[in-house]
């Protein structure tokens, strides 16, 4: 009993003959791409929907929302939101908040950013303590949406492959 083929098979051939690395690097470059700026823009919508990934924000204390004027966690002047953003590197992405991106009091945003999805607990020299509970922006909405990132790059991977 022979094995049977079927389907056009000079078409396969060529195909595959025809720099099958460079097509499916391209597809994944463009998939990156993609999640990439999926994912700034799911980040920025969790921020001010106030439930990033779903999960709702720790709320603010009672002094901190008479100070702002506000009950909206991470956004006073919507640099935060707005400074959200995405880089694309040699094999991967960045998305998040790049270094060296300040506020308008000279303030790395990084650090505001890593105070926010960490938490923080501050010693003033007065002897005050302050603890700022995390309040995750980045991690939730990466998490929430990890399967379609990865079923965005089968696709493409497919797609790239296909006859």
């Amino acid at each position: 009993m022979g094995v049977k083929r079927f389907g056009d098979w000079d078409k396969a051939k060529a195909k595959l003959v025809a720099n099958p690395g460079a097509r499916v690097a391209l597809a994944i470059r463009q998939a990156t791409i993609k999640n990439a700026l999926f994912l700034v823009r799911e980040i920025k919508r969790g921020i001010r929907s106030q439930a990033p990934g779903g999960k709702a924000f720790v709320k603010l204390a009672e002094r901190t929302i008479t100070r702002k004027g506000s009950s909206k966690v991470l956004i006073d002047t919507g640099f935060l939101v707005n400074s959200i953003t995405q880089r694309l590197l040699t094999d991967r992405a960045f998305v998040g908040l790049l270094r060296g991106t300040v506020n308008k009091d000279g303030d790395d945003l990084v650090n505001i950013g890593a105070v926010m999805e960490y938490g923080a607990t501050i010693q003033h020299s007065n002897g005050a303590v302050i603890v700022i509970p995390p309040r995750p922006f980045l991690h939730p909405t990466m998490e929430k949406y990890r399967e379609q990132i990865i079923e965005n790059y089968r696709k493409a991977i497919r797609s790239s492959m296909s006859l």
